[in-house]
């Protein structure tokens, strides 16, 4: 008889003659051997795993798939457009080859060829075939004070009225009209800062909304010949 096993049959006669003294018969002992442990943690951990590996495949399974190589837009602008697919915001119908819209997050580097972080928010859509709207200037005219400050780039700000719908937010110009760029930027803290700035800008048949950090404002002129390169009738 090993040790193991002697201290076993010891410990039950104790539990016997425990019992006995009690009055009450002594429950049998539940042994617990190593072996029988092993077994059950090694259960646990090949469930684990299982789980965790389903749960890896099925994500991979759900991803949406992203095109491979460039994405040709042939159908919104006069010349087919041909695109990173890495800038496209939505996947599967916004790279389809002939869509009515399309949603892009540019790198300011591609945009002005030099070192810039983040990122410009496009969404580039038909022009309607209206006559040419007014100048930024004119269409907010009566929402502005009487202020206008010399800015960085040869921008004009003017600034919007209390109690009016462009309350804490300015308004920049270029060249006096704004009729070349013009952005609305909020003046205080945003949800999203990268997208602290609003321009509405049109090339060619394109009608094109801008979103990006007010940081990038000294840029403009830059990040707007990008785009003209990139949407204009010729590249």
């Amino acid at each position: 008889m090993g040790p193991a096993l002697s201290a076993t049959v010891a410990q039950l006669e104790r539990d016997v003659m425990r019992a006995a003294r009690a009055g009450r018969p002594a429950s049998p002992p539940v042994l617990h051997h190593p072996a029988d442990r092993r077994l059950i943690l090694s259960a646990a951990l090949g469930l684990a795993g299982s789980l965790a590996l389903t749960g890896v495949v099925a994500a991979w399974l759900a991803r949406p798939s992203a095109p491979a190589g460039p994405v040709v837009v042939s159908n919104l602008a006069p010349r087919p457009l041909v695109l990173p697919a890495a800038w496209f915001v939505r996947p599967g119908p916004a790279t389809e080859a002939t869509p009515e819209r399309i949603d892009l997050a540019i790198p300011w580097t591609e945009l002005t060829g030099s070192v810039l972080p983040g990122l410009m928010r496009v969404t580039a859509t038909r022009a309607p075939e209206t006559e040419a709207p007014l100048s930024p200037a004119r269409r907010y005219a009566r929402f502005l004070t009487a202020e206008a400050q010399p800015v960085a780039e040869g921008l004009m700000r003017r600034r919007f009225r209390a109690g009016t719908p462009f309350e804490g937010e300015d308004l920049y110009l270029a060249q006096g009209e704004g009729s070349r760029f013009a952005a609305r930027c909020a003046t205080g803290a945003v949800p999203d800062p990268d997208a602290a700035c609003l321009s509405e800008i049109r090339i060619g048949s394109l009608s094109v909304r801008l979103r990006f950090s007010a940081d990038r404002l000294p840029s403009w002129s830059a990040g707007l010949a990008g785009l003209e390169r990139l949407f204009g009738a010729t590249p």
